[in-house]
């Protein structure tokens, strides 16, 4: 991979990536980092396909190229445009570390009855040469054939003779759950709001504190007096 050393440094960044230029910096190796710069077109080409995992030559900064991985990508929060890259100096003799992503290939039989997968992990981190790192590690779903199965760290198969997954053994990779539909019940205001008012069942007493209802008036008794300030009803005008 071609790049160049950096002269423009700090918010000065931002008119080289005006005219195409995507920023840098290598480090580490016991030796000091370094600003550099690259085209930005090609290196997003090619990070579609290199991803975090793949062994780059940098070429253009001295001798035969610098071994070298990558070790972050910053991106603009809204476009998703590459803004800086971070690449870490690496020995061709000397063990190192890398998140390497997980692939999770086929089809749960769980899924069929019923459950859902549960992903705990996307990747998981591996000590191994620069040049023995994978680029990614396959999870087979089909082991998952029923609700409860489950997968951890400890079942990825990898090549041990060159590389050793670093996380715990027992962590959760992926996992088939039931998937649980739980009752909506009324909120209790909502059910209180529909109890008030309600005409008690025939039979039954009211509520407490509900007014009792108006019993009906006896066959040829008074009609009840009217209310203070009401006015009074009209009299019957008399035969004559």
């Amino acid at each position: 991979m071609a790049v160049r050393q950096r002269t423009v440094l700090g918010k000065k960044s931002e008119s080289l990536r005006r005219r195409g230029i995507l920023p840098g910096v290598v480090y580490g190796g016991h030796a000091e980092s370094q600003p550099i710069e690259t085209d930005a077109r090609e290196f997003e080409r090619g990070y579609r396909s290199w991803g975090s995992t793949t062994l780059l030559s940098l070429e253009g900064i001295g001798g035969d190229g610098t071994p070298a991985l990558i070790s972050g990508v910053s991106r603009h929060p809204v476009t998703g445009k590459i803004l800086h890259v971070d690449f870490e100096r690496v020995s061709l003799t000397e063990r190192t570390h890398a998140e390497v992503p997980l692939h999770f290939v086929g089809t749960a039989p769980a899924l069929k009855a019923g459950g859902v997968l549960v992903h705990a992990t996307e990747h998981v981190r591996v000590e191994a040469l620069p040049q023995d790192i994978p680029h990614r590690i396959d999870v087979d779903l089909t082991k998952l054939e029923a609700v409860d199965d489950a997968i951890y760290v400890r079942d990825l198969i990898v090549d041990t003779t060159t590389v050793r997954i670093v996380d715990r053994p027992e962590a959760l990779v992926v996992k088939a759950v039931h998937q649980r539909v739980e009752e909506i019940a009324p909120a209790p205001a909502a059910a209180a709001a529909a109890a008030e008012g309600a005409a008690p069942v025939e039979g039954e007493a009211p509520a407490e504190g509900a007014a009792p209802a108006a019993a009906p008036a006896a066959k040829g008794a008074a009609p009840a007096a009217p209310a203070k300030g009401a006015p009074a009803p009209a009299a019957k005008a008399e035969k004559k």
